[in-house]
């Protein structure tokens, strides 16, 4: 284990990126307008990041890994993840006001807390209306109970605005287990039931109808970087098959810029951009600054405050399904 006494601030160069089909003490909150607002400030940090030029599903991973609670070790998934890894933070670790405490730390003056957002559950009876606790909800006929679902959020600190506390972190090692290009196709090989993959034309794109993939011939692409940035990208489109994810935007045929044609394709971008990520080749080649590619999304954004979080969930969904991990 490496370990480091204390840490100390300091600012970290921003990162930018580049596209195909206040103090706070930690504690869980939720606005009186309930989740709509968590949606309209998650949505407005985001839009912020772009603005600055920054495109968070286009942001490498810290050398120590992805952002996750230090105290827990979780990674954090959905609009977390990209939220945090926008921010260019010294170290991806992250805690509660309430767990820099009962690690013995302090959260320096002035430092700035970052939200996060979960979902949480309420069970009903239909009949009575009243809120039956989850441990119970076996004693209960199931078409007898309601549920519902809501946002809250609670605050994180970069663990760089806390003291106190010796950090210990892993050692960091930049040797692969496996060559780039081998890690790169046993994300598409190990994936259950994959889509057909054909090397044909000049253009890549996924056929709902035939189930398959379809990718001009490696030798067109700059760099294997390149090619399987865009074969992830079209993998990520296939989960939405109605054999796997059943998603509208690839179930149902839909018309270029449409709501659910723009929603499908940020699904696939911030997908590709975390399947990069895993298999680190999240390079310069990949993270074009593309002015309006930023404008377009900043567009869509504006103009749907839901947009973001629900691609994230259905973005991290996909991801996991290629993967076989359990859902977020």
């Amino acid at each position: 284990m490496k370990t480091l006494a204390k840490t100390s601030e300091k600012t970290s160069s921003k990162r930018k990126g580049g596209k195909d089909f206040g103090r706070s003490n930690g504690r869980s909150t939720q606005s009186p307008n309930g989740s709509s607002d968590i949606y309209q400030k998650f949505t407005d940090l985001i839009i912020e990041k772009l603005e600055q030029g920054v495109i968070p599903w286009k942001q490498p991973w810290h050398e120590m890994g992805m952002p996750s609670n230090y105290l827990t070790k979780k990674p954090y998934k959905g609009i977390n993840l990209w939220l945090l890894l926008s921010c260019g933070h010294q170290y991806p670790y992250y805690l509660t006001f309430k767990q820099a405490n009962s690690l013995g730390g302090k959260v320096n003056k002035g430092a700035k807390a970052l939200p996060i957002c979960y979902w949480n559950f309420a069970f009903r009876d239909k009949k009575t209306g009243k809120v039956i606790p989850e441990d119970k909800i076996g004693e209960y006929d199931l078409k007898l109970v309601s549920k519902s679902g809501f946002l809250k959020e609670f605050k994180v600190f970069p663990i760089e605005q806390i003291e106190g506390i010796d950090w210990e972190f892993p050692e960091t090692s930049t040797k692969n287990e496996l060559p780039v290009n081998e890690a790169c196709q046993k994300i598409y090989t190990e994936m259950v039931r994959p889509p057909e993959l054909i090397h044909q034309g000049s253009m890549a794109y996924y056929r709902t109808d035939l189930d398959q993939i379809t990718m001009p011939d490696r030798n067109l692409f700059s760099s294997t970087e390149e090619y399987y940035g865009v074969l992830y990208h079209e993998l990520l489109h296939s989960t939405g098959h109605p054999s796997r994810l059943n998603r509208i935007g690839v179930s149902e045929p839909q018309q270029f810029a449409s709501e659910f044609y723009s929603r499908e394709e940020l699904i696939a971008e911030m997908g590709a951009g975390y399947l990069n990520n895993l298999t680190g080749i999240l390079d310069q080649n990949l993270l074009e600054n593309s002015a309006a590619y930023i404008q377009n999304w900043l567009n869509e954004l504006r103009n749907d405050k839901h947009l973001l979080i629900g691609a994230a969930s259905k973005a991290q969904k996909a991801v996991d399904y290629i993967l076989m991990e359990p859902p977020f």
